[in-house]
């Protein structure tokens, strides 16, 4: 039996070991295990990436049978019918190290991403769709779909040399490939996720480079769904097969390729490493997603996101890209001196100063473990060596054993002892990692480990998977829920004019767990503009983001905040923040006859954008409670009597070729509303409507009145 028997700090945070009773045994070479609630039933299920050095192996699925909240569990294995190769068939088995959640389509359920090495036979790393909400089937089945890569091997399209791409068989669509551990955030801010596919090379050579891949729409049939990937490359250029030589442009960052460079200008880069890992997080503060590469061998690196840098875009491709290797800088602490052993590292926010911080395992040039802590912009102070690591560790998850309110450090041991150590930082203000497993403790042969609370009782449990078919390993906490919020940020936004596609907000947040974890967690924003209070969806969008909008066409003062609830039902609330819309594309003009109730003032509630669903023409001053007559038209009227009413008329009805008569609904105040969808139309863009009120009373003997005119001229 592998792993941790029983860990306990205190009274209230002490782990039992259920494996036996609980979850079926594989028998196999697992190298990665995650929970998820695939099949959107309420309690998290298991996946296991199996395969590894020890060759082909079948990855497996296990479903929760979850009986009530807080209830008994028992998983079972359900991968001959729900994670299959296509409809029929068994998945086919992989030499897999690792397996992403995702949900890459943006449909509401989590997507598999699996990577693979080729140092058996040439594999590719392979996607897994979940089939429920936009596939319209059965929530919780996968199949392999190889077409979600776009222009493998194309040039123009793809780093990827041509002899690298697989044209035959299970991985079909695919490249030859080596990798351990992937993963994805948005970071061209679009709201939806991207893909970092990491590469050791073979032999641990350290020769293929790291590959940024861009969510796109899907080719001719599924032109509005997501999540397909092609590869981000402005430089049009092909790596060596597989060496990518010095000087070379290809890939995501600014400058050529340079091993070891300590060039933080970007004019050069290293996008090659021994890569066991790589980490999205926002390490600077400016709320898009950088990345810490991890690597076994040699330096490892650190790539700053240029998004807002580049103004709001992924940069020209030339002199700017959407990456710059900074390493020199960030790492300048004593970090980019340690290689050779590193096998792991993760970041998170362990001093609970809203900023991402990070725990490296076998690191300071030894095989001991190490922590630093960011300084708020990116830099990573120095390391403090973790006391009685110093073996041969594989990975690191975060969990709050003791619900504290910090995050401790789960890791797991390939040859020696899992460990639990306990972060004093809520104890005593400052950060300190210290031994805190006590009780049974065997040794193990763990690579991968996921903390989840498959029971439903509110606190964290740990789900270890083994190497070389040992016993796979849960641990049930039998401690107290968790009741910490998300420490939640959201991006404050610039003062701007009016337009027609949503503003993408995006949100950082931090919880006491894996930042991963907030897959299952909900966000919603609450904005209000001119008087009009909403709410929308905040979706996670990898590492510790989120993303959420603004329709573009509010204009004025604007408020907004972001709630954020994880998994336990702890609500975090971000700071309400403003920004100022200053409207455009309205103007008044012309003489109005007043009635009954006084003069008559037009307005409207946003901007006449293309593509505004909301749009209302407003008008105060009409007799309460009543309906009246709004008149709109694309031809100027001349303000004459054409109707013989004693009115002029400003919306020229006679000479248009587009003209409407829209009632308009008078509310208890005397404000006169008419909304007029504004249709998603390129061609109205620059065109010019006019409109009035007018208003029938006779309640103080006059029988007709009219507001002046309205100009409205469509903006993009």
């Amino acid at each position: 039996m592998g792993s941790v028997g029983i860990l306990a700090d205190r009274a209230n945070a002490q782990f039992t070991n259920v494996s036996a009773a609980t979850i079926p045994q594989l028998g196999l070479s697992t190298e990665s295990v995650k929970f998820g609630d695939f099949d959107l039933d309420g309690d998290l299920d298991i996946v296991w990436a199996n395969g590894g050095d020890a060759g082909n192996q079948q990855s497996k699925l296990i479903q929760n049978e979850l009986i009530g909240g807080g209830g008994h569990s028992t998983f079972t294995d359900v991968t001959a019918v729900k994670f299959l190769k296509n409809a029929g068939t068994s998945v086919m088995t992989q030499s897999s190290r690792d397996v992403e959640l995702a949900d890459i389509d943006n449909d509401g359920d989590i997507d598999f991403y699996m990577s693979n090495h080729s140092m058996i036979s040439n594999q590719s790393n392979t996607w897994f769709i979940n089939q429920g909400m936009a596939q319209g089937g059965t929530a919780g089945k996968f199949l392999l779909d190889m077409n979600r890569w776009v222009g493998i091997g194309v040039s123009g399209s793809s780093s990827v040399p041509l002899a690298q791409k697989i044209t035959s068989g299970n991985f079909a669509g695919g490249f030859v490939d080596w990798s351990c551990q992937c993963d994805f955030a948005d970071v061209d801010i679009d709201g939806d996720w991207d893909l970092l596919h990491t590469s050791y090379g073979p032999n641990f050579d350290s020769s293929v480079m790291t590959r940024l891949f861009i969510n796109e729409y899907g080719a001719s049939g599924a032109l509005y769904t997501l999540g397909f990937f092609r590869e981000y490359n402005p430089s049009n250029g092909f790596s060596n097969n597989p060496s990518l030589p010095s000087g070379s442009g290809a890939g995501f960052l600014e400058g050529t390729q340079l091993s070891d460079t300590t060039d933080a200008t970007g004019a050069t880069h290293d996008i090659t490493n021994t890569a066991l890992d790589a980490d999205f997080s926002d390490l600077d503060g400016d709320f898009d997603f950088d990345i810490f590469a991890n690597s076994r061998d040699t330096v490892s690196r650190f790539y700053q996101c240029r998004f807002y840098e580049n103004g709001g875009n992924k940069g020209n491709g030339t002199t700017t890209r959407l990456f710059r290797d900074v390493t020199s800088n960030w790492g300048a602490n004593g970090i980019v001196t340690e290689m050779g052993t590193n096998y792991d590292a993760d970041l998170n926010d362990i001093d609970n100063d809203g900023d991402a911080d990070g725990y490296f395992v076998n690191y300071s040039g030894t095989s001991d473990d190490e922590w630093r802590l960011n300084d708020g912009t990116g830099t990573m102070g120095a390391g403090t060596v973790v006391t009685s690591s110093g073996n041969d560790d594989n990975e690191i998850d975060w969990i709050d054993h003791d619900n504290d309110g910090d995050v401790d450090a789960f890791i797991s041991a390939f040859q020696a002892t899992d460990k639990l150590y306990k972060n004093q930082f809520m104890e005593t203000g400052n950060v300190n990692f210290t031994l805190s497993t006590t009780g049974a403790v065997n040794g193990s042969r763990t690579l991968g480990t996921d903390i989840g609370d498959f029971d439903n009782d509110g606190d964290p449990d740990i789900i270890c998977g083994e190497d070389a078919g040992l016993s796979e390993v849960l641990l049930q906490n039998n401690g107290a829920k968790d009741v910490w919020a998300p420490r939640v940020d959201i991006q404050q936004l610039a003062n701007t004019t009016p337009q027609s596609a949503p503003r993408i907000i995006v949100i950082r947040g931090f919880d006491n767990s894996n930042q991963e974890h907030f897959i299952h967690a909900v966000g919603t924003l609450q904005f209000t503009a001119n008087g009009h209070t909403s709410q929308r969806p905040a979706y996670y969008s990898g590492a510790n983001g989120w993303t959420t909008t603004i329709p573009g066409y509010w204009v004025g003062t604007i408020t907004y905040g972001v709630r954020i609830s994880d998994r336990a039902g702890n609500t975090g609330v971000s700071q309400t923040k403003s920004f100022t819309v200053t409207q455009q594309g309205f103007s008044t003009f012309g003489t109005s006859v007043p009635g009954c109730h006084g003069a008559m003032n037009l307005s409207v509630n946003s901007c006449p954008t293309m593509n505004n669903p909301e749009f209302q023409m407003l008008c105060t001053g009409g007799p309460p409670n009543t309906l009246q007559l709004c008149l709109v038209s694309n031809s100027l009227g001349s303000g004459q009597d054409e109707f013989n009413l004693g009115l002029p008329i400003w919306a020229d009805l006679l000479n248009a070729t587009d003209a409407y008569a829209f009632d308009a609904t008078c509310d208890p105040s005397g404000t006169m509303s008419t909304p007029a969808v504004i249709p998603n139309t390129p061609s109205l863009i620059g065109s010019n409507y006019y409109f009035q009120f007018i208003v029938a009373d006779g309640g103080c003997g006059q029988m007709f009145s009219t507001s002046g005119g309205g100009k409205l001229t469509i903006h993009p």
